[in-house]
């Protein structure tokens, strides 16, 4: 109930197997915690009437999808390509490569994001790379990323104002290499850490 119904804390689930499996499983339930209390498990009834459950995915699918639509279009506008449209999950999983470097390496767009107070994911850590044997610039994922529009709608149109400043900033002060991007991060980085004496 904790997912499927939003009820944070609702620890209560149930189980579709053979016989013997739910014997087994109502053991170690019973080990464990005890399993959910009566109380609880009345408050979960009502939660289960079929009309109450399709009103409620409905107005959840709309909701989301609003947000979705929102963030699909603010994203493209900003030259950010959509790879796949979602249609089950509040993630968006987004190529950056048409940015002006070196933001349109993901590493170093969750760099800039995070002091813009915007929180993305890199594709690069969606990567299947066993033991790190292959460099990280050759991922397919650099320059992926994935975005939520899991957020509060007042949430994500904050968060794409601070993205359009952030990309338009880039455009202004021309490329760089993401090589020269990092040198520099590390030099201010260096300069806070340990300023000059007088």
């Amino acid at each position: 109930l904790t997912k499927n119904w939003r009820a944070p804390g609702f620890r209560c689930c149930w189980v579709v197997a053979p016989a013997p499996i739910v014997e087994m499983l109502g053991s170690a339930g019973s080990f464990l915690d005890g399993g959910a209390n009566a109380p609880l498990q009345q408050l979960a009834l009502p939660l289960m009437d079929l009309d109450f459950a399709r009103r409620d995915a409905w107005a959840l699918q709309t909701h989301f999808k609003t947000k979705r639509d929102y963030l699909m279009t603010e994203l493209a506008g900003l030259g950010i390509t959509i790879q796949f449209e979602p249609t089950a999950t509040f993630y968006i999983w987004a190529d950056i490569g048409n940015l002006p470097p070196p933001l349109n390496d993901c590493l170093v767009f969750l760099e800039e994001c995070v002091k813009h107070r915007i929180i993305i994911v890199p594709g690069l850590f969606f990567d299947c790379n066993p033991r790190s044997v292959r460099h990280v610039q050759r991922s397919k994922c650099i320059s992926n990323v994935r975005f939520s529009y899991g957020p509060t709608f007042d949430n994500l149109k904050v968060g794409m104002k601070n993205m359009r400043e952030m990309i338009d900033q880039f455009k202004r002060n021309g490329p760089l290499t993401a090589s020269t991007y990092i040198t520099r991060e590390l030099s201010h980085e260096l300069s806070r850490e340990f300023p000059e004496e007088e």
